[in-house]
């Protein structure tokens, strides 16, 4: 019964947002999200990943831009965030360069090139071979991208969680997703001369989905959360739940503003406006 519970609990722990940094401000190298078309699978496929990053400060640079990607170690319980100690038969990496004058027109604020991380079927071999209910809850592969300016020594790292289990397709995670981001309830148009509120509308529903525990299946609701990012002028809160608007007090005449909207277990959808 205590193997089981630590099994429930690394399940539930491995579903948290990803780990970016809770600033606001744009500025500094930054991976602002990054999502995967499709944050869960039970076969092998070919997932499209896309890192949403922001380096204003970098200007026009080129960037090393690395991946690495296998089964979480146990970040959650102190292992090092790398893909060190996996067996080379579940290791993927890849490499390329970025140019950042592509991001200029919106402030070096933007997506990097995506890339395509095909998941053999080892992988689902290697999650047969683990407990039940971690086959049914699912296994984190955790993809590693640093991104590394190469006229200086600043560098960001960043993890993106894709969940592999054995659901059926129809219980499988998808992105969330929502219409526009809207300033005191009215399509933002442009930049913001006074104070307001910023909120999102046609926002998705969070989904519900079921768990194996020491006590059965369980059911949970996904807990839908939004970023907010501005280059220019501050927000009051740096994250806000789906319903909440969060206030924007403007600085200047020109920015970038970004959106993310997170359902807690992987699912992500970010929108970019610029004036």
């Amino acid at each position: 019964m205590k193997h089981i519970l630590i099994i429930i609990i690394f399940t539930i722990v491995s579903c948290s947002n990803d780990n970016f940094i809770e600033s606001s401000k744009l500025g500094k190298l930054k991976v602002i999200a990054i999502q995967a078309d499709k944050p869960e699978i039970n076969n092998a496929s070919t997932i499209t990943i896309t890192p949403l990053v922001s380096y204003i400060e970098g200007g026009n640079t080129t960037l090393d831009y690395s991946w690495e990607a296998c089964p979480d170690p146990g970040i959650n319980f102190g292992a090092e965030s790398n893909c060190e100690s996996s067996p080379s038969s579940l290791k993927l990496s890849g490499s390329s360069t970025y140019n950042t004058s592509l991001l200029a027109s919106t402030k070096f604020t933007g997506n990097l090139t995506p890339l395509s991380l095909v998941i053999p079927a080892n992988y689902f071999i290697y999650l047969s071979s683990l407990d039940q209910t971690i086959q049914y809850n699912g296994l984190d592969l955790i993809v590693i991208i640093t991104l590394k300016d190469q006229l200086n020594s600043v560098s960001t790292k960043a993890i993106k969680r894709i969940r592999l289990s054995t659901k059926p397709s129809i219980d499988l995670n998808t992105n969330p997703s929502f219409a526009s981001i809207q300033f005191n309830q009215s399509n933002l148009s442009s930049f913001p001369v006074e104070v307001g509120n910023m909120s999102l509308s046609g926002t998705s529903s969070a989904e519900s989905y079921s768990l194996e525990t020491n006590v059965g299946l369980k059911s949970f609701t996904e807990e839908m959360t939004i970023s907010w990012y501005a280059s220019d002028g501050t927000f009051l809160f740096n994250r806000r739940n789906k319903s909440e608007e969060n206030q924007y007090t403007p600085e200047g005449s020109s920015g970038v503003f970004i959106a993310v909207y997170r359902d807690g277990r992987g699912g992500v959808f970010s929108q970019i406006l610029n004036f």
